[in-house]
């Protein structure tokens, strides 16, 4: 059903049912939740006028009323935001989010997240410095590897001055380089023009950032769906010879290949939108993937047993299964994989050592 729907949401396909008793209708609506498709699925069900009992067509038109809301409510701060930098000749990009949700069929329906933007280093203080004063806010608090995470109107910004870490030295170089020599483009939210990343380079980011989830703790299926609709939207933009050899420079050639067939067998991309063939070798992944996207859900949020995705015993767990998708997934990615096990993890377990959190 789930598939299903989003078959429907995106490429009109029929439906194979026209109504869902409760029990149906909760499974499903849980199922959507998790995977942070929630306002695709209620949605397609109002549009496709399925019959649902009285308080599931209630449920089913509120949590769509309510991700509309939240999607105008980010939308609104990141046309701000867009204002402040862009007027103030800040050299910046917003990106994933809501820049991708303009390319859904309905953009309110896509189920909003923080608002993430990278500003240049040259750049990255006096960006600051405006955001503070504009907004009355204070930037304050420990930097993480990548970003400064802050809110403003209740929601969350990352202002990112690394836009993705690779364990890698040489990946991490070579992207760098990449996002340095981006040409300027623009998309529109809401009528406001925003700059973000060009359509290949958005293909290569939102894929790295999907795959890096996936093998560090796992990822939902909307970071799936932000990936086809980016591929199918820019399917006459895109630079396939130039994506490829990004890809093989970088060493996620087959990775992205393993993820194309999901994006083709599961959720209907056109195969011939998606860059490259799929070898029978890269499909066969296809199996392991879905099974970290529904236990885990949205980010692997699901998978823990934990209350808190901190302390020690968390800390033990997700280590155990970062590993057990490094083994997994070696094939597809050994130099990055390779690189996070002898740098990444001896740094994080010395840490747990000492007690750090």
């Amino acid at each position: 059903m789930l598939f299903s729907l989003l078959h429907n949401e995106f490429w009109q396909t029929p439906l194979p049912f026209t109504s869902l008793n409760h029990q149906q209708f909760v499974v499903l609506q849980q199922a959507a939740a998790k995977q942070t498709v929630e306002g695709l699925v209620m949605g397609a069900l109002i549009r496709n006028n399925v019959k649902l009992e009285r308080a599931d067509a209630l449920t089913a038109y509120s949590r769509t009323m309510m991700i509309e809301q939240l999607n105008n409510k980010v939308s609104g701060v990141a046309k701000d935001l867009a204002g402040i930098l862009g007027g103030n000749g800040i050299d910046y990009r917003i990106f994933k989010g809501q820049t991708l949700a303009q390319l859904y069929p309905y953009p309110l329906a896509r189920t909003p997240g923080d608002i993430d933007f990278y500003c240049v280093p040259a750049d990255f203080t006096r960006a600051e410095h405006l955001l503070q004063q504009a907004w009355g806010i204070a930037l304050k608090g420990e930097e993480s590897e990548q970003h400064r995470e802050f809110n403003y109107r209740e929601v969350p910004l990352e202002m990112h001055f690394r836009m993705i870490k690779f364990n890698s030295k040489g990946i991490q170089a070579y992207w760098e380089r990449l996002l340095a020599d981006a040409p300027i483009e623009q998309t529109a939210i809401q009528g406001v023009p925003v700059t973000t990343l060009p359509p290949t380079l958005n293909v290569l980011y939102t894929f790295l950032h999907l795959y890096h989830h996936l093998v560090e703790l796992g990822v939902g299926l909307r970071q799936f769906c932000d990936l086809m609709m980016l591929l199918h939207r820019h399917r006459e933009q895109i630079d396939r010879h130039a994506l490829a050899q990004h890809l093989r420079t970088m060493g996620f050639y087959r990775a992205f290949c393993a993820i194309g067939s999901v994006l083709i067998d599961k959720l209907g991309l056109p195969a011939h939108e998606f860059p490259f063939a799929i070898s029978p070798g890269d499909a066969r992944y296809q199996p392991a993937i879905l099974d970290i996207v529904f236990t885990g859900g949205n980010f692997g949020k699901h998978m823990s047993t934990t209350a808190v995705r901190s302390g020690m015993r968390y800390n033990v767990e997700a280590t155990i299964r970062k590993l057990r998708h490094y083994r997994l997934f070696w094939r597809l990615s050994p130099r990055e994989i390779r690189a996070t096990i002898l740098k990444e993890m001896p740094r994080k377990m010395l840490r747990l050592g000492f007690g750090k959190r």
